[in-house]
């Protein structure tokens, strides 16, 4: 059905602001709709069995209706006003546009009065012309606002009727359309005929400038149907729009049910997996759906930019309340917007309004095919009525992003424990005196100028205690002489382990071990390499200046090759790492005596996790790049014809 071009006719006063159903209440309505219903009889308790019963046409249109009002009554307490008109032999209206009898106890009570269906004449002319007229008649919200200013008065009608072809309908529609023009043509004229006296307050009738007449065609189960359904038509210049839809009785309430969707502008949200007690055996429970309704803005978040078949479908939420949430909707910091059961009678609906009732809230999160958890709204309570919120942004309840969803790499090679101590040692704290902000720049500079995000980037952070002392005290801000004189020691073992042709191999770990990694030295050109990069980007103290130069002594004593082509080598294989940036074997920090451009310090880690990601491996299609924002077609030329050349 198309309601976009109902969205024009809309300025300050809605088409739903005003609502009229006109029911039948003709002898026709009194058969049975020919849906049996059976009774639930209990067994080997001496009841005798009861043949099942069917409802009449009246009794599906009654409930139908109402059910409509409640749903728009639950979640529009203020502004959206429904009358109902019975059509027989003549037009019984059961309530005005007041405010106090816009309630479902008021149309039940007026309904009793109807009372059934009875015999003679009568049909649904009489209850349409009433319902046009009272359109013209201001709601109160109209009524209020003076007469010079202009505004637009819609409405809508919602005929539920039978009628035997196409050609009733079309005489319904015309009938509607001429009492409709010549209402407004009363409402027009009544205003100048109105004396001085009169002129300052409201008129008693308006001009209706747009009605959508919904005209539903309800048979028994087993009838012929000889009318078809209508797309929305506009007649008389705009001025009315009718629409047809065929219904069976039985199907009646869940039609009425989809209308008031895009009518009001709602949507459907499914909580799924809600624990519930069996009733037969209360040691066990199991999980129930329950389908909820309330306004389509809930939905924005989770779909900006969606069809209008994907608007009709429910959006399914899992139940999940997280251990330490706190209850209430006080906690969404969002918008509220409320919230009514889509079938108010079923008993899981029933547990879940009186669980939220009870003081207590539901966390409800977007179900994910590969695992974790993503809170998305809440379900609670305040005042009495039920209330669904939406969480913007990340909540304390969501699992963390996982690594896998990161810049690439495999999810057992990120150095995850050191990453925690890298964050754990540069925490920002708020300092006092000038030049506090870079002191914890620099720091950070400093932390994380080389620091290989992987295992399988590194040797020196691999081989545990052979260099442990020196890896942990070199990124101290200022060292001892007892500390200097420490790691001097270990890079004295390292040079005598050299010169005995050995390397710790046993202190990799047991993935680096079975690989082949080459020549031994090849693994000590990788090593010195990566212990001057450490020791330059924490070179700032004397005290590192002077192991610095300690280390290059070290490194230049067996006299190891330092031409561009071994440097190039050493640098291509220490920075073969998923997260090793492009260039990322450019020489860093190049100061330094000797230093030149050989030393192997790859991008920081602050840049790494901060930069741009890597550039597609291959150009895009070249038919979408033309194609725009256009759909590219695959073989354009396939179906012309091509002319052969002779």
């Amino acid at each position: 059905m198309n309601y976009e071009s109902l969205i024009k006719h809309e300025m300050m006063f809605p088409t739903n602001h005003k609502t009229i159903f006109v029911l039948d209440h003709t002898p026709y309505f009194g058969i049975s709709s020919e849906s049996p219903i059976d009774f639930d009889v209990p067994k080997n308790r001496g009841y005798l069995p009861v043949p099942p019963i069917c409802k009449s046409l009246w009794t599906c249109s009654v409930e139908a209706a109402v059910e409509y009002c409640r749903i728009v009554w639950d979640l529009f307490p203020d502004g959206k006003l429904v009358r109902f008109v019975v059509s027989d032999s003549a037009a019984h209206i059961l309530n005005t546009w007041a405010v106090s009898q816009q309630n479902l106890t008021h149309i039940l009570n007026g309904l009793c009065l109807v009372g059934p269906v009875r015999r003679g004449a009568g049909g649904d002319v009489a209850g349409l012309c009433a319902a046009i007229q009272a359109l013209g008649e201001p709601s109160p919200a109209q009524a209020a606002r003076p007469t010079d200013r202009h505004f637009q008065n819609h409405g809508r009608i919602i005929c539920i009727t039978s009628a035997r072809d196409d050609d009733s309908i079309r005489s319904l529609a015309e009938i509607a359309h001429n009492t409709l023009v010549q209402q407004n043509k009363k409402a027009a004229i009544t205003p100048q005929a109105s004396t001085s006296e009169s002129t300052s307050t409201t008129p008693q009738s308006l001009v209706v400038h747009y009605c959508h007449l919904v005209i539903i065609n309800v048979t028994p189960e087993n009838a012929d149907i000889r009318v078809t359904n209508q797309p929305l038509t506009e007649m008389g210049g705009g001025i009315i729009g009718v629409e047809v839809i065929v219904s069976r009785a039985s199907a009646l309430a869940n039609l009425l049910g989809r209308l008031v969707l895009p009518h009001y502008r709602l949507a459907t949200t499914t909580v799924t997996g809600i624990p519930m007690k069996e009733e037969q055996n209360a040691s066990s429970s199991a999980n129930y759906d329950v389908e909820i309704i309330h306004p389509a803005e809930a939905h924005t978040g989770l779909r900006a930019s969606q069809t209008p078949a994907e608007a009709a479908e429910s959006v399914v939420l899992r139940w999940w309340t997280p251990r330490g949430a706190e209850g209430g909707a006080g906690g969404c910091s969002g918008a509220l917007w409320r919230v009514t059961p889509a079938d108010v009678a079923s008993r899981p609906s029933a547990c879940l309004v009186n669980f939220l009732l009870n003081g207590r809230s539901v966390t409800l999160e977007v179900p994910r095919k590969g695992g974790g958890r993503s809170a998305s709204h809440v379900l609670a309570a305040q005042g009495g009525e039920l209330w669904i919120g939406a969480l913007g942004g990340r909540t304390p309840y969501d699992d963390p992003p996982a690594l896998s969803e990161g810049a690439g790499g495999r999810v057992t090679d990120y150095r995850i424990k050191e990453f925690g101590a890298l964050m754990q040692q540069n925490r920002l704290y708020p300092m006092r005196g000038p030049g506090a902000n870079g002191r914890a720049r620099a720091r950070l500079q400093r932390h994380t100028t080389y620091w290989p995000l992987t295992i399988s980037s590194t040797l020196i952070f691999n081989l545990g205690s052979v260099l442990e002392p020196l890896t942990r005290l070199v990124v101290q801000e200022t060292l001892t002489d007892e500390e200097v004189d420490t790691c001097r020691n270990v890079l004295l073992s390292l040079l005598s382990m050299e010169s005995r042709h050995e390397f710790p191999t046993s202190q990799l770990p047991s993935n680096m071990r079975g690989k082949s990694m080459g020549r031994r030295e090849e693994l000590w050109r990788q090593v010195w390499a990566e212990l001057e990069a450490l020791v330059r980007a924490h070179a700032a103290a004397p005290q590192h200046r002077a192991l610095l130069r300690v280390l290059l002594d070290c490194r230049a004593h067996n006299n190891h090759p330092a031409d561009g082509e071994s440097r190039a080598t050493v640098i291509r294989a220490t920075t073969d790492s998923p997260l090793s940036p492009v260039g990322a074997g450019n020489g860093a920090n190049g100061g330094g005596a000797g230093a030149g451009g050989d030393v192997w310090a790859p991008r920081n880690a602050l840049d790494a996790l901060l930069g741009a990601p890597r550039p597609a491996r291959r150009p895009d299609f070249a038919g979408r790049m033309a194609a725009g924002t256009r759909v590219a077609t695959l073989y354009p030329n396939l179906n012309k014809e091509v002319e052969t050349q002779h």
